[in-house]
């Protein structure tokens, strides 16, 4: 209960404050051409959507054949699926998804010339990664000119005290909270975002999307 009140007052800061995620975004980059694919994966934490912030955020670790990671685009505000990671004009090829992210600030860390960001593929002075590996990494195939997904993730946690608390590093996840289950065959996501997502770039990449 004390982690979903702190969820919705900080929830209602940062729509309120304007300061929601950089990576946030409905809008999305063309396909660049006919044979441009995209990767999707959808994570939730106990069946709602991720907390991503300036202060704490999630964020998928998918890596290719040479073990590079892949940056993925963040989207929350989809009434039919949780928080969406979308990596659009993606090579085909064989991708990996070995475990998800957390990264927060440490307000320790933070100088007067910093402004925090929510960066999970970027080091920081500031900013402190949580990698959490998968029981069981798991192999996909990209093919050229489709939406592929790699189903739905669940993370249950708890922060080492939240915005209750006054500690540099209070959005610390204590890994042994940590619960990760998925469903790697889902394909709800690729179903929510044909149903919802259809700007008139979107509705280029659903020309790609299976379902």
């Amino acid at each position: 209960m004390k982690k979903k009140m702190a969820l919705l007052l900080i929830t209602i800061m940062f729509v309120l404050s304007g300061c929601m995620s950089i990576f946030t975004a409905l809008a999305i980059e063309e396909p660049v051409n006919s044979e441009s694919s995209m990767l999707v994966v959808e994570i939730g934490s106990d069946g709602e959507y991720l907390m991503n912030n300036n202060y704490t955020g999630w964020a998928p670790l998918i890596e290719d054949v040479n073990g590079n990671v892949i940056v993925m685009q963040m989207i929350n505000g989809i009434a039919d699926a949780k928080t969406i990671y979308v990596a659009p004009n993606i090579a085909p090829g064989v991708y990996k998804m070995v475990g998800i992210r957390h990264v927060y600030t440490d307000y320790g860390l933070v100088n007067s010339s910093d402004s925090p960001i929510y960066e999970p593929y970027v080091k920081t002075s500031y900013q402190i990664q949580q990698d959490f590996p998968l029981n069981v990494s798991v192999n996909i195939t990209v093919p050229s000119k489709e939406m592929v997904s790699l189903g739905y993730y669940d993370v249950s946690y708890d922060w080492n005290g939240g915005g209750f608390a006054s500690k540099d590093d209070r959005w610390k996840v204590i890994p042994s909270s940590v619960k990760i289950t998925s469903d790697p065959t889902s394909k709800s996501l690729l179903k929510a975002i044909k149903g919802s997502l259809n700007s008139t770039t979107w509705k280029l990449w659903n020309e790609r999307n299976p379902l």
